[in-house]
């Protein structure tokens, strides 16, 4: 299903066209892959965490191990949360009541670690085994900060939206609660031997943001300016995910020093005119139509990234992903159509 002989591992792929350079083929770009997809371009059995990247990654042309840290999250940051539905896709309980007012807020105990949230085993074993690999291959690590995220799962997205308006301060101090928690994190990964930092915080819907831009500058935005900070002062790379329309504030992550965005869904924004205003501030990744991949052909599917490349390859600046991530209902066929056209026509 895969054809990629030859495909050696090498990060400055990666660095070289966040530089808005042009490597020698346009990277691929990929924070998940599900199991069921990789098993399905494999055939047979991939096992999760750092044994699977060790497996897959390589094969299927990408430059880096990409691993998830332990830490210990709060049981509401989960698929297992109480209520979720049977398809097991539910993201956020609209009217979740954990965090109401002060008292719950003082009485809630679950969140992470304030000093070192990390267990960072894993990642360290990954520095050593992406020594061992053929090529130069990167490690990066998702840094697990999501303050727009978890405030939502605290607090519910209707009672949050409430509370922003009659309860400002309360939402302020759930947000700085969650965001110290994440800079420690961010300074856990800093002293790792690591090429970038990945995070995310879903704050958007296909039509546009999920609350104003000024109240994300005002809430959000000291916490993610500090996680980035942390990043490029230890001179990791650091990539932001976002679902959705966030034009309104891709002008503060520039500002900010963010080197990427991810994902770029084509419903919400489109990637050419963000790389035509962007260009040397901002670089992009993914953009390749989840839906697409899900219920597509791969001739669709081939067709679409050789789009995507004439449009967006040039000059660099640009990592071929998915809109989202490569998740479960993805067909692997599909999959491989878009790792393998990224082979054959990604070459610069």
């Amino acid at each position: 299903m895969l054809n990629l002989d030859g495909f050696i591992p090498d990060f400055e792929r990666v660095r070289t066209a966040l530089r808005f350079e042009e490597p020698d083929r346009a990277p691929n770009f990929e924070s998940f892959v599900a199991p069921k997809v990789r098993e399905g371009v494999l055939g047979r059995p991939v096992p999760d965490g750092l044994a699977g990247e060790l497996v897959y990654r390589s094969q299927f042309g990408y430059d880096f191990l990409y691993i998830i840290p332990k830490y210990n999250k709060p049981p509401v940051y989960s698929y297992d949360a109480p209520g979720q539905t049977d398809n097991g896709r539910d993201w956020v309980d609209q009217h979740a009541n954990i965090i109401t007012d002060w008292s719950s807020f003082k009485a809630y105990e679950d969140y992470p670690a304030p000093d070192k949230p990390l267990d960072l085993a894993e990642l360290r074993q990954a520095i050593v085994e992406a020594g061992r690999m053929p090529g130069k291959m990167g490690v990066g690590a998702l840094l697990p900060a999501c303050p727009f995220t978890e405030i939502n799962l605290l607090m519910g997205y209707d009672n949050f939206a409430i509370a922003l308006y009659e309860k400002p301060e309360l939402c302020k101090a759930v947000v700085d609660k969650l965001g110290a928690v994440g800079v420690a994190s961010a300074e856990q990964l800093a002293r790792e031997d690591i090429d970038f930092i990945f995070f995310g915080d879903d704050m958007a819907y296909t039509g546009g943001m999920m609350v104003s831009p000024e109240m994300m500058r005002e809430l959000f935005f000291p916490w993610y300016r500090k996680f980035i900070a942390i990043a490029r002062d230890a001179g990791k790379l650091i990539i932001f995910h976002s679902d959705g329309n966030i034009k309104p504030i891709i002008p503060d992550f520039i500002d900010a020093g963010l080197n990427a965005l991810n994902p770029i869904e084509p419903q919400a924004m489109d990637i050419t005119e963000l790389k035509a205003e962007y260009y040397g501030k901002l670089a992009l990744t993914g953009n390749i139509d989840v839906d697409l991949l899900s219920r597509g052909t791969p001739e669709e599917v081939a067709e679409s990234v050789k789009e995507r490349l004439n449009e967006l390859k040039p000059g660099g600046g640009y990592l071929l992903g998915s809109s989202n991530s490569v998740c479960d209902y993805v067909k692997p066929e599909n999959y491989a159509a878009m790792l393998n056209t990224n082979w054959l026509e990604g070459k610069y």
